[in-house]
Order: C-alpha cells, then sequence, then structure tokens
C-alpha cells in the first residue's frame, strides 16, 4: 500500500483517536514483513523494534496514524 492511500484509509477511519492495540500490533507485524524482505535495499532503514517503540510512544494520534503507514523505504514524511 502507497502512503497516501494509507494516509487516506486511516483518515476515513475517523478522528483524532488513537491506533488500539490489535491495529499497533497489525501495522508492526506489516512493518517487519516489508522490513525482512526490504532490508538488502534498504540498510539504514530502522529495525522493527524501534519501529514499534516509536509508533507506541508518540504523543499524538495524527502521528501514530501517519507513521502506522510507513514502511522500509518511505522517504516522503
Amino acid at each position: 500500500m502507497r502512503l497516501d492511500a494509507g494516509v487516506a484509509r486511516l483518515e476515513a477511519a475517523g478522528p483524532g483517536a488513537f491506533l488500539t492495540a490489535d491495529d499497533q500490533d497489525a501495522a508492526c507485524a506489516r512493518y517487519a514483513d516489508v522490513h525482512a524482505s526490504m532490508i538488502g535495499a534498504f540498510p539504514n532503514a530502522m529495525s522493527p523494534s524501534a519501529y514499534r517503540a516509536a509508533l507506541e510512544t508518540t504523543r499524538d494520534p495524527k502521528h501514530q496514524r501517519i507513521f502506522a503507514c510507513w514502511m522500509p523505504g518511505d522517504d516522503d514524511l
């Protein structure tokens, strides 16, 4: 999923709420899968554990929702 499509989907889901624990887990699993398959192309991509920590500790629901769409190699944030 492209970043803009992911953001549009999250915006359609509703305003201002933080992601649920299940949504966070799904985003982290998706990131880990992509990271494992693309680490050769993007060796400087953040690790899945760093991604999870960033997703769980952000203080703004809008930032969290955008970050949940981000994948290794997305440099347009």
